[in-house]
């Protein structure tokens, strides 16, 4: 059977394999903003695109991931399984060893007993992604997610074939109707995550008890990676937020007041005489919430300053006589 299709997350990045950190989220931002969905509404491809790129990014821009994909490749997400080994060219599933699969055909067969003590084997655990907008983290959220688990089959509890009348399973019999001889089937679920204010990009929520059923029911856990969407005018580093505002040239040069959008509304700054485009100003409290009780960051606002196009007559008189001044 052949595995799932290798896809170069570099590749798709646009970045090398010696990409940095910084790198990889800078490409990831850049991208991003270009296909958003939001951005191509209606356009398939492009929803296609920034799926493809959202996946990159949860990869390349997780150190455990990336470590496992760059020395695995498309093995990758098979290496954190139990018995994985990567040999010449093919993959081996160790049989043997504390809590392998030949102690789960020893109690299921019932060839010899099974370990005393031993807890029943719980399912797997699960990862997925949760995209969440920039204002979700701010104010703190509650999100559905419809999310496909695969479960063990419990018609075969696993095996992939059907039991027999005594409960016993026969290799021979066939493969069992309810999971066609896969041992697992999916299952379709809604969770209700609970976003915390002031959540970081890459944090992972753990939701106990909500990954796949084990052979005897007892669920694993899920766990949802945060990657909080790229927005259209806002930057976040760490508690601070970063935008940009404009100055008319008049108020950069007398100073004044000018008016900052914040990111559910706007405020008032002061602007101080002389300022030059580039320099921020810093609206104190505006930025991002954080957990824990600890204050707010800052909205920092780079000034941009701005000269009109349409200047009367009297304007041009006037602009000239300062001219002259300076001169």
């Amino acid at each position: 059977m052949n595995g799932p299709q290798y896809k170069d997350y570099y590749k798709i990045l646009g970045v090398p394999r010696t990409a940095d950190d910084k790198e990889i989220k800078a490409a990831y931002r850049r991208l991003a903003r270009k296909h958003h969905p939001d951005v191509h509404p209606g356009d398939t491809s492009a929803e296609d695109r920034f799926k493809e790129i959202s996946e990159a990014n949860d990869v390349l821009g997780n150190p455990e991931k990336r470590a496992k994909y760059d020395r695995f490749g498309d093995q990758w997400k098979q290496a954190g399984q139990a018995g994985f080994r990567q040999g010449q060219g093919q993959v081996e599933v160790d049989l043997g060893g504390p809590g392998g699969l030949n102690d789960l055909f020893e109690s299921l067969f019932g060839g010899r007993r099974a370990r005393q003590g031993r807890p029943p084997p719980r399912g797997e655990d699960v990862e997925f992604a949760l995209d969440i907008a920039l204002e979700d983290v701010f104010r703190g959220a509650t999100k559905t997610q419809r999310i496909q688990v695969e479960d063990i089959c419990r018609e075969c509890g696993g095996m992939g074939t059907p039991r027999t009348s005594r409960g016993s399973y026969e290799v021979s019999a066939g493969a069992c109707t309810g999971c066609r001889g896969v041992g697992r089937v999916g299952s379709i679920r809604s969770v209700e995550v609970k976003v915390p204010v002031g959540v970081m990009d890459g944090q992972r929520l753990r939701l106990t008890g909500q990954g796949g059923a084990g052979v005897e029911g007892k669920r694993g856990d899920m766990f949802l990676l945060i990657r909080v969407l790229p927005h259209p005018r806002f930057e976040r580093n760490g508690a601070n937020l970063q935008t940009e505002v404009d100055v008319p040239y008049w108020t950069a040069a007398l100073g004044g007041q000018v008016q900052v959008k914040t990111l559910l509304g706007s405020g008032s700054a002061s602007v101080p005489a002389g300022i030059q485009s580039g320099q921020k100003i810093r609206l104190a409290g505006q930025g991002m919430p954080q957990a824990g009780g600890k204050p707010a960051g800052d909205l920092l606002a780079r000034v941009r300053i701005t000269v009109p196009r349409d200047l009367s007559t009297r304007e041009r008189e006037l602009l000239a006589e300062i001219a002259e001044l300076r001169k």
